[in-house]
């Protein structure tokens, strides 16, 4: 998995790269989802999610749509947050105040169980509570799931440079792209209706 500096901060960092389990890769343009895979290979499981263990209970079902849910939410279609807060219903959360910084109380929420999905929808709980989680977002282009570290939080594509040999610049494609469009625009003659 590429990150690109991508990464998000913390815990969140596992949700990201969780959600890129299914991805689109710039080099085939053909969608690939690994997390079957993942799911059979407890070492490669460890090796990419970074976070826990599956349990019994992360059938590969649930965390298919898990994955589909949180993908959702990062690319705003989650309107009134239905999905998490569906999520956040079934799972087994602790939620605790803590002395956060200069004394200021802060939200902790902690798995109650050794669930994969509850570890992540903790992470999920407290970058809400952080106000990171809206940073976490997928790009325009090839749908991969970054952090967006810019100032205002505007970042829509995964990359605006060539991030190796074989990777592509979502951002240049795009504005490429819609530099042509306009381009053909002025050049198509104007069709009067009358």
């Amino acid at each position: 998995m590429h990150t690109q500096n991508q990464a998000a901060p913390g815990s969140l960092e596992c949700v990201r790269r969780f959600i890129n389990t299914w991805s689109i890769p710039n080099q085939t343009r053909v969608e690939v989802d690994d997390l079957p895979l993942l799911a059979r290979d407890a070492d490669k499981w460890r090796k990419e999610l970074l976070l826990h263990p599956r349990a019994e209970s992360d059938t590969l079902e649930r965390l298919l749509e898990l994955r589909s849910d949180l993908r959702k939410s990062c690319e705003g279609v989650d309107d009134g947050n239905h999905l998490l807060n569906a999520w956040l219903a079934l799972a087994a959360l602790s939620v605790q105040v803590k002395p956060g910084e200069g004394g200021a109380p802060e939200l902790c929420v902690t798995p109650a169980d050794t669930s994969y999905i509850s570890n992540i929808l903790a992470s999920v709980a407290n970058a809400i509570s952080s106000g990171t989680w809206l940073r976490l977002k997928t790009c325009d282009d090839c749908r991969w799931a970054f952090y967006d570290k810019t100032r205002n939080g505007s970042k829509r594509w995964c990359g605006m440079t060539k991030g190796g040999v074989e990777g592509r610049a979502c951002g240049t494609i795009a504005k490429v792209s819609a530099f042509r469009a306009r381009a053909a625009a002025k050049k198509s003659p104007m069709v009067d209706g009358g």
